[in-house]
């Protein structure tokens, strides 16, 4: 059965398969020029204590599949609470339980939830999310464009 609930970070990252998921998104959101990920989790769990890091996760018989994680400061630039996917990751061999669906359903209640006047997500270019999103009423407001400054 599907699940999608608010995890704590110590749960998610206490999940018996979470290098696996981990390695599966970073191989499908590797940006060229950085280095390999390699989570903070005191970072993550402060970000959790002092409100700003919600994680909302898919889970499918009680193991993880997928994750969402939204970050949700007040922009200085605004003086408002705009919501961020900072992670968005559904296993490949499990998209078609809906479960993407579900977890940006999540995110987007939550973001309304909290007052946000929007949540922004970002896809990798050409990827199956970048198809979806225009569809379910995102509008591509901005590039975003990166220069490495790591040389090898």
């Amino acid at each position: 059965m599907l699940t999608i609930r608010k995890t704590t970070i110590s749960e998610f990252f206490g999940a018996d398969n979470i290098q696996t998921l981990l390695d599966k998104y970073a191989e499908e959101s590797a940006m060229h020029g950085l280095p390999h990920p390699k989570a903070k989790i005191d970072l993550y769990e402060q970000l959790e204590r002092v409100g700003i890091l919600y994680p909302i996760s898919a889970f499918l018989d009680d193991v993880l599949i997928g994750f969402i994680f939204i970050v949700s400061p007040i922009m200085p630039h605004y003086s408002e609470r705009i919501s961020t996917a900072e992670s968005f990751f559904v296993a490949k061999e499990h998209r078609k339980t809906g479960a993407g669906t579900k977890l940006r359903h999540a995110a987007e209640q939550y973001a309304k939830e909290i007052g946000a006047l929007g949540l922004l997500m970002s896809a990798p270019l050409g990827s199956d999310l970048a198809e979806v999103l225009p569809r379910v009423g995102y509008v591509e407001t901005n590039r975003v464009f990166f220069r490495s400054f790591n040389v090898e």
